[in-house]
């Protein structure tokens, strides 16, 4: 009698257990539910505080590069009122410049190879006049990107030239011929800034790329041989327009049609001019620049810009 009612009593004392821990089992599924229902809002909440917070900083960052704008455009008229008067400037520098040679090897074969020059500026008193001269006579089209390259130098320094003439010389060990004129525009650039404010450029960080009327540097053609002809020359850092850092270069690909005959044709591959320079043998930074003020960062000591 007494067995049963103990064996009673631990049933009633079990299930009363089991109610109380099913119970708080329950309740804490609740509380767990509603916690996770918090946090998924909490979460909604933080993605849209940064959406906002992105979309203001956006709007920030546009609102620091407008008063930037404005401020450059501000030093650029002030200053240009107060050169107004047309005082010569007196100034020279030089930068290297690299090109493309074009050898013909026989009537049916022609190959390119690099080739560096050095671009002097001379600053003189006159009255705006854009003289290009060339040493030895090589065919090279600058008359046209060193107009642009003068007109991107005044608004970058506040500097006007108009009762400045300029004077541009390239100076080459042989009489060559190359192509690809254009594509010394931004070293130019470089050197009638590095003129007018009297700042050294960097010899050894060679640029290649067009330049153009908003100070953007445009792409060119050659870059391998280019980069090539620049470590040959000491050159420890390329610059090169935004993009082409990667080029195509030809390869040969061999087919063998059966008989003892085998035909060459070649085919374009992408490379890195960095790594295809390494597996030659040269040990060449290979770095993107899209404007001219980035140009300036790297190649002008003491740069201000």
């Amino acid at each position: 009698m007494n067995v049963n009612r103990i064996l009673s009593i631990t049933l009633i004392i079990s299930l009363t257990i089991n109610l109380a821990l099913t119970s708080i089992i329950i309740a804490l599924n609740i509380r767990s539910n509603q916690l996770e229902s918090i946090i998924e809002e909490l979460s909604i909440e933080v993605s849209k505080s940064n959406s906002i917070m992105g979309e203001l900083q956006a709007q920030l960052n546009y609102a620091k590069q407008q008063l930037e704008y404005y401020r450059m455009q501000l030093e650029y008229y002030t200053k240009l009122y107060q050169n107004k008067t047309g005082i010569p400037l007196i100034g020279k520098s030089e930068v290297n410049i690299v090109a493309v040679r074009v050898i013909q090897e026989d009537f049916f074969t022609t190959s390119y190879k690099g080739v560096v020059m050095k671009a002097e500026v001379e600053l003189t008193p006159g009255d705006g006049k854009i003289l290009v001269n060339t040493k030895p006579n090589i065919g090279i089209d600058l008359q046209a990107s060193v107009r642009i390259a003068a007109a991107v130098a005044e608004k970058y320094t506040g500097v006007s030239l108009g009762s400045t003439n300029v004077i541009i010389s390239i100076i080459a060990n042989e009489e060559v011929e190359v192509v690809d004129g254009p594509s010394a525009g931004a070293a130019i650039t470089i050197a009638i800034i590095s003129a007018i404010t009297k700042q050294s450029v960097n010899n050894t960080i060679y640029i290649t790329g067009t330049i153009n009327s908003d100070g953007s540097i445009g792409q060119v053609g050659g870059i391998i041989e280019k980069a090539i002809a620049s470590a040959k020359n000491g050159c420890k850092i390329f610059l090169v327009p935004k993009g082409q850092a990667q080029t195509q270069i030809l390869i040969p690909v061999e087919k063998d049609i059966g008989r003892g005959i085998k035909i060459i044709t070649y085919q374009y591959k992408t490379i890195n001019v960095e790594q295809y320079l390494k597996s030659i043998g040269y040990h060449l930074k290979i770095i993107e620049i899209s404007n001219i003020i980035e140009a300036l960062n790297y190649t002008l000591i003491k740069s201000t810009w």
